[in-house]
């Protein structure tokens, strides 16, 4: 018996437009977002009417290139280098740099010129660790792993974006002298993946100041964490100093772990966002442990800000985006005196 399937022409019509904005249009349709995040410490007024005046940082935070020589991969090259004239403090890359190592030199060819006048770092994600194989990929789908057959280049990527400039932190901090409106000093703590169990945050954090073992240690739990704040104005958990955590995946333990560090910010990427979302309902799934409510967009919880981003590129056995175009994130950091 034979099945014949009859498809109007509008429908067929419709159906081919579909695909030619899911997988042409909107995954080259970059943007530039802007985010304002308002911190205080703890003697400030809790006022949200201080909207204007001069950031306290700026920071251009990019994401998930899964870069590829390809149609989307040189608009996204193309977009990325007309970034490099913005005048920013920081420039934070948040992980699925490429998707194999024969990437590498492209994607150091297309972040050179990024300038940023206190420094530039990057951290890694799965992708940047292993290129996946098609059959690992829907494996994945049904059973998370947490390693997969061929390993990328990861001490040629730390070399190459060393050259350039850009710092990996890999399970690593760095602290900067800031002396600026009342922040003496940022402390940028980079952590490896969580998904592929590299993510080490006791290492991370050995690195600066460690928290008094004679300090009172706060337990937490999602709760406590993850609920939102009342006020859109986050205050700051260490008077004189912003402690910030760059990461790829938003994992749910991870960013407990991190509220217990007195973390104020968290940057991060992997969800793209979601990469289909539906009006009012938002993302689908968040492709990782968060609830997909955070799948992209700015949180103040209760004790930190998150920050995830929908980031610029989708992984090469998905490259489609419906309702959730690609962006890079122009932050402005604001201190309320």
């Amino acid at each position: 018996m034979y099945w014949i399937i009859y498809i109007s022409l509008p429908a067929a019509a419709a159906l081919i437009l579909l695909f030619l904005y899911a997988f042409r249009y909107e995954p080259t349709h970059f943007g530039l977002s802007n985010v304002n995040i308002f911190i205080k410490e703890k003697s400030s007024p809790a006022t949200e009417e201080y909207k204007s005046g001069k950031p306290l940082l700026t920071i251009l935070h990019l994401s998930d290139f899964h870069l590829r020589k390809n149609f989307k991969g040189k608009k996204l090259f193309k977009f990325v280098q007309s970034l490099a004239g913005m005048n920013v403090d920081l420039i934070f890359i948040t992980g699925d740099l490429i998707g194999n190592s024969v990437s590498t030199e492209y994607m150091i060819e297309m972040l050179g010129p990024l300038k940023a006048k206190l420094g530039k770092y990057a951290i890694f994600g799965v992708h940047d660790h292993y290129d996946k194989a098609l059959i690992e990929f829907v494996r994945n789908m049904f059973k998370r792993k947490k390693s997969y057959r061929k390993e990328n280049d990861i001490d040629n990527m730390v070399k190459r974006l060393k050259s350039i400039g850009i710092e990996a932190l890999i399970n690593e901090s760095r602290k900067i002298e800031l002396n600026a409106a009342g922040i003496n000093s940022i402390e940028i703590i980079g952590l490896d993946d969580p998904i592929v169990k590299k993510i080490d945050i006791g290492r991370a954090f050995s690195h600066i100041d460690p928290i008094s073992r004679m300090e009172p240690v706060e337990k937490f739990d999602y709760r406590k964490v993850f609920a939102l704040s009342e006020t859109k104005i986050h205050e700051i958990n260490n008077n004189g100093k912003l402690r910030i955590v760059i990461m790829h995946t938003p994992d749910t333990d991870s960013i407990i772990n991190l509220a217990s560090k007195k973390t104020d910010i968290i940057f991060s990427g992997h969800t793209h966002g979601g990469q289909v979302r539906l009006p009012l309902a938002g993302a689908i799934i968040s492709g990782c442990k968060i609830k997909t409510k955070f799948a992209s967009g700015l949180f103040y919880l209760r004790t930190l800000v998150l920050y995830v981003t929908r980031g610029l590129g989708e992984g090469k056995y998905s490259q489609f985006r419906f309702y959730c175009p690609p962006e890079a994130s122009l932050i402005r950091v604001y201190k309320i005196d």
